[in-house]
């Protein structure tokens, strides 16, 4: 085959492509004319949104405008105020710079731009399909209108991947929430044909931005604190924000906000460095609330990654992530909470008290002992005392300072790696009295859960447990296994069991999660609403508030029946397998749950697989909880109703099996 010419696309189909890498969304298009209007110094924004963004959007900003002779040359592809020259790359000050998000909107809608510079006539061009007409006067107040209509008409493969319009304008609430976090000072006021979903008037006051944006969950934020060891570290960079306590958290990370020198970034590589920063105070696969803002020299981050600017690098990203870190473990550390009995006011449960502060000149030039107390008592004539000095613990230098030390060449050699922390396991106190052999106290039980289970179980660790006893006996026919019976418990996690010819070793939680999923997939009344005798005021903020206006039938259909009196979403009725105190945090995860795209939850029978699966997590006994003989029974006698008994429903196995041939073969009992 004769391989085709190269040729030269034509700026149409540049077009096309660029517009494909901008505007991926309805969303994308508020985000970059959000960002052009505080660009242009607006206090004011107000954005409207019909039909999920397709049909309809519009931002209208009371900005510095545009001039009328630069109308046409803002819809040209790479046309922008903000940069002169390439060396402007190394220092961005503003939110955009490219100048490509005007054009690439215009390629795939019709695109509308009023504005009025102060002073001056206002003026209006629009740019249909790609295609710019003539420039009109337009009467209007200071400020510039940007209409977007029939987005995507003209792409029809872009339009058929987007998602429902309730879902894209719950997309939009997280732009605009974004950036209303990030700007106090600006005004945002955000309304679909039905109703307002943001209005937050322009302050000065960060405090009252959190709580017009998040409501009555702003209280439960504490401010981020510097620790005083970071101000002999190296770098200007500078944390600052609010996060939550370690009992306050949500199934994901969708209420982390990570702004960089105010600009809203992905929250992603930053993550890691807040979990670390909580330590084991956080439970596994649970994540917490938090706003925090870095400050850093503009030179150091280099947001020119993708069009969409939601990527960023920064030039010290290892010594950024080890502020964050400390940051917040200091912050945890000092925060105080409730009075006790005696009035005093203690830190937190179960977090360390604040440790002495040490100079990066102490890590990387630790003192020696220079005998200087022995010479002393020689000079004096008195024989020196010897003694066995105190054994000091081991410190170890924060890894900012060894990286640092490695970098200016002050340390001559990395530090030891801390050995990993041996997990505590306790002796189990059955009823047989069982005790652990000799030695074996001191090795780990079983190996720590990898990443991927840890965010399987995520709601393992919230709830209340529901003890085996507690619930009705599963009722069926009873599988192929054997009669069963419980021999001991071994580490609070793991039953023994004898099954015939077989020595079977079960993990509690992964069997009583898989029971409790069949009884509550499978009981039809659980899935019935009960209303409630006092409506539950969810509290919820903007974007929880679109998500839950986006899916109303859909969370109708499961049973949750809501209602809105101005503004406040409140609860009448719920399944009958949720508790009362375990109705909001379940009913918080599930819009979590509803906002991921190509989620668990388009079909009823998939929305009540998913909730089941939720439920079953959360109330199923857990490792390190002490079992008595009857509850372990009442575990394997519905073990053998169940039509899968050898994995928990995150596919994890639930018993390991031996035979007696196995154990004579090792014992050596066969010849």
């Amino acid at each position: 085959m004769k391989p085709q010419k190269i040729r030269q696309l034509d700026e149409a189909t540049i077009g096309f492509i660029a517009a494909g890498e901008v505007v991926e969304r309805p969303a994308q298009v508020v985000k970059e004319l959000v960002e052009n209007s505080l660009d242009a110094g607006a206090t004011s924004i107000t954005i409207t949104v019909e039909g999920g963004g397709f049909d309809r959007l519009s931002v209208e900003d009371n900005g510095s405008g545009i001039d009328r002779d630069d109308l046409t040359l803002a819809l040209d592809r790479h046309a922008t105020s903000k940069l002169r020259t390439k060396d402007d790359l190394a220092s961005i000050l503003s939110l955009g710079f490219r100048g490509e998000a005007l054009a690439s909107i215009g390629m795939v809608s019709r695109l509308q731009i009023s504005s009025k510079p102060a002073g001056e006539a206002g003026a209006c061009i629009v740019m249909e399909d790609g295609v710019k007409s003539a420039i009109q006067p337009m009467g209007m107040g200071d400020g510039t209108l940007i209409t977007v209509e029939h987005l995507f008409r003209n792409t029809p493969a872009r339009l058929a991947f987007q998602r429902r319009p309730e879902t894209e304008t719950a997309r939009i609430v997280d732009v605009v929430v974004d950036h209303a976090l990030a700007h106090p000072g600006c005004a945002f006021h955000l309304r679909t044909e039905q109703r307002t979903l943001l209005n937050v008037p322009a302050t000065d006051n960060m405090l009252d931005r959190l709580y017009d944006i998040m409501g009555a969950q702003a209280t439960e934020l504490v401010p981020l604190q510097q620790p005083p060891v970071d101000d002999d570290a190296p770098g200007a960079e500078r944390w600052s924000g609010w996060i939550s306590t370690p009992d306050i958290t949500r199934g994901k990370g969708d209420d982390i906000h990570v702004l960089i020198n105010n600009r809203p970034v992905g929250a992603g590589p930053f993550l890691q460095a807040i979990r670390r920063g909580y330590k084991t105070r956080l439970m596994q696969g649970r994540h917490p609330l938090a706003v925090v803002n870095l400050d850093c020299p503009p030179d150091e981050v280099d947001v020119n990654v993708h069009p969409t600017k939601r990527e960023v690098r920064l030039r010290h990203s290892w010594r950024v992530l080890e502020r964050l870190e400390r940051a917040i473990t200091y912050t945890l550390e000092t925060v105080p909470t409730e009075p006790d009995a005696t009035g005093s006011i203690p830190g937190l449960q179960g977090l360390a008290t604040q440790q002495q502060v040490k100079s990066v000149e102490t890590y990387l030039n630790p003192p020696t002992d220079n005998g200087a107390a022995s010479a002393l008592a020689s000079a004096a004539g008195m024989e020196p005392t010897v003694t066995e000095p105190a054994p000091q613990p081991k410190v170890e230098p924060p890894a900012w300072a060894v990286a640092a030390g490695k970098q200016l060449n002050l340390v001559g050699q990395t530090a030891d790696e801390p050995a990993p922390a041996v997990k505590d396991r306790p002796v189990s106190a059955s009823p047989l009295g069982q005790t652990l052999l000799p030695g074996q106290e001191q090795q780990p039980m079983a190996a720590a859960l990898s990443s991927a289970e840890r965010d399987l179980h995520r709601y393992a660790g919230c709830g209340t447990t529901v003890r085996p006893g507690e619930e009705g006996p599963l009722e069926g026919e009873f599988n192929d296994l054997p009669h069963m019976e419980p021999l001991a418990q071994f580490a609070d996690s793991y039953i023994l069991v004898q099954a015939e010819d077989e020595l079977l070793l079960i993990d509690q939680h992964a069997l009583h999660e898989r029971v409790r999923y069949e009884r509550l997939r499978h009981r039809g009344q659980a899935w019935e609403p009960q209303t409630r005798l006092q409506p539950l005021e969810l509290n919820l903020d903007a974007r929880q508030s679109a998500l839950v206006d986006a899916h109303h039938g859909r969370l109708n259909e499961l049973g949750f029946h809501l209602n809105n009196s101005n503004g406040t979403w409140r609860l009448t009725a719920s399944p009958q397998l949720l508790d009362g105190e375990e109705v909001r945090p379940f009913f918080l995860d599930l819009l979590q749950d509803l906002a991921q795209d190509g989620g668990p939850l388009e079909t009823l029978e998939g929305k009540k697989d998913h909730i089941a699966f939720m439920n079953a997590c959360r109330g199923a006994v857990k490792a390190n909880d002490p079992l008595t003989l009857p509850e372990m029974r009442r575990l394997l006698d519905d073990m053998r109703r169940i039509p899968n008994p050898w994995a928990c429903v995150h596919g994890r196995p639930t018993a390991l099996r031996i035979s007696i041939d196995s154990l004579d073969h090792h014992f050596g009992r066969h010849g």
